[in-house]
């Protein structure tokens, strides 16, 4: 009878998990038309949100969509959790932000350099999962059941990124949404980077900033314009 009971608890926590894992897939799920713009309507308390800064390209265009969502994304009652992985990024955000929104910075490591052999490139990708695991954790514990956004934009550490929150977003069974939007470089016109390629299975909402890739590469994608 033990052994019935004992089965019985593992085949219904099994099945939970497999329902989970099927509810927080993007397909699965439907999504407003655009969750920059209605993530913050009809909700009580500040929005929460976290960004990844990479360098160089990617994070200028980052800033350009904070800049030009600053009503929405940087308003004074909001928390924002900047993610940033070289100190430029983070000097040129604090440039930008005008408002006196809360802001929270934290460092990860970059998954990969630009050029970087095979192996250099596995030892980076394995010391950013584990080091960013804990900053995930924590950013995770902050948004939990508030409204709130995870908005990424193209270096190779987003996909750490998505990863980590969507692995505990299966995990805790009666957690929220991770609410995770992915905007594609406005360099890719005609195929999707690496990043997006990867992070297209599992980002709640797929941006391109051109009809074509949408067209051609992301079927699952949302076109609104050139948003940088």
């Amino acid at each position: 009878m033990d052994i019935f009971y004992l089965t019985s608890a593992i085949l219904l926590i099994l099945t939970a998990y497999i329902f989970r894992f099927i509810s927080i897939l993007p397909f699965y799920r439907t999504h407003p038309n655009d969750r920059i713009l209605t993530a913050h309507k009809g909700t009580n308390g500040p929005l929460h949100i976290f960004v990844f800064l990479g360098s160089g390209g990617h994070t200028g265009e980052m800033l350009r969509i904070l800049q030009n969502y600053k009503e929405t994304l940087l308003n004074q009652d909001n928390v924002l959790y900047v993610g940033y992985s070289d100190i430029d990024s983070r000097n040129k955000f604090s440039k930008l932000l005008q408002s006196a929104c809360k802001v929270e910075y934290i460092e990860f490591k970059k998954a990969r350099e630009v050029n970087s052999g095979l192996l250099a490139s596995l030892k980076s990708i394995f010391l950013t999962l584990m080091t960013s695991l804990l900053n995930v954790i924590r950013i995770r514990k902050s948004i939990a059941f508030k409204p709130h956004l995870i908005l990424l934009n193209g270096p190779g550490t987003c996909c750490i990124l998505v990863l980590w929150f969507k692995l505990l977003e299966w995990i805790l069974l009666f957690s929220s949404s991770s609410n995770i939007i992915y905007i594609e470089s406005l360099a890719r016109i005609n195929s999707l980077s690496l990043t997006g390629k990867i992070v297209y299975w599992m980002a709640d909402e797929f941006i391109v900033q051109w009809k074509e890739l949408e067209l051609s590469c992301a079927p699952r994608a949302k076109y609104f314009g050139i948003l940088t």
